[in-house]
């Protein structure tokens, strides 16, 4: 498959997963757009943060370091000082996220959160996504990582709206995360989705990674919803599979 090829099926897969991240906008956006009081506040944060800290032995914090570890004696000589250079990013935008989150934690409880509280956090809808990334990454391999890998994030759309948050204190804190968190993570989609370009080398490749973009993503909003309160109905969530779902324009800055 020549690169022409590739390029017009990574913006195909970009425009089809569009309206997955505008539905978790519409979500967070519903969340953001009225009063909300600190417990609803720290369900979605608390997530947040356990997302991003991922305090479990197969979490991306914990993997991440053993990779760096392993990868240190060998620089230069079968790894990639520029793949060593990204994988000590990720790590620290990762942790970073976390600690911009645990922040506004602990500006609404008025104590530091542990990560035992963190922990705590988690939703179910969080643990039936990773089921759903791992049950592909058994089956398919590299390309279910790439696949899930240009989920990652969502389009950035949750700190977009978050980081519109202006009227008190609480919404200054909210905004100034969400801030620091959006424009990593628009610069981990781009990167998952250069990286898929490179896995999928067939048609069926392609079909396969926009059926499992389809199911995590779809799972995502899921999760999306419950975080933050389940503002989204059913029907509303039946429209926005079927692409019956405004897209912002600021995803076309995604396609190449």
């Amino acid at each position: 498959m020549d690169d022409q090829r590739k390029t017009e099926l990574r913006n195909e897969l970009t425009r089809f997963a569009s309206r997955y991240w505008a539905g978790e906008a519409e979500v967070a956006h519903a969340f953001f757009s009225v009063p909300r009081t600190d417990a609803e506040h720290l369900r979605w944060l608390g997530l947040q943060a356990y997302k991003e800290l991922q305090p479990r032995t197969d979490g991306i914090i914990i993997k991440l370091i053993e990779k760096l570890t392993a990868d240190y004696g060998k620089l230069e000589h079968g790894v990639d000082r520029h793949d060593m250079l990204y994988a000590a990013q990720f790590l620290e935008e990762e942790f970073r996220h976390y600690v911009l989150f645990a922040d506004v934690i602990d500006h609404i409880t008025g104590k530091q959160v542990t990560m035992d509280e963190v922990v705590k956090y988690e939703l179910p809808g969080e643990t039936d996504l990773r089921a759903v990334r791992k049950e592909f990454a058994d089956k398919h391999g590299a390309l279910a990582k790439f696949a899930s890998s240009f989920c990652e994030g969502g389009g950035a759309s949750i700190y977009y709206e978050g980081m519109l948050m202006t009227g008190s204190p609480l919404a200054e804190h909210v905004a100034h995360a969400c801030k620091g968190v959006y424009e990593d993570e628009v610069d981990h989609a781009v990167h998952g989705a250069s990286d898929l370009a490179g896995a999928a080398d067939t048609e069926e490749d392609w079909a396969l990674a926009k059926e499992m973009v389809a199911a995590i993503s779809e799972q995502r909003v899921r999760m999306r919803n419950e975080q933050f309160g389940f503002p989204m109905s059913d029907v509303r969530f039946a429209e926005m599979v079927a692409g019956t779902i405004e897209i912002p324009e600021r995803y076309a800055a995604m396609l190449v």
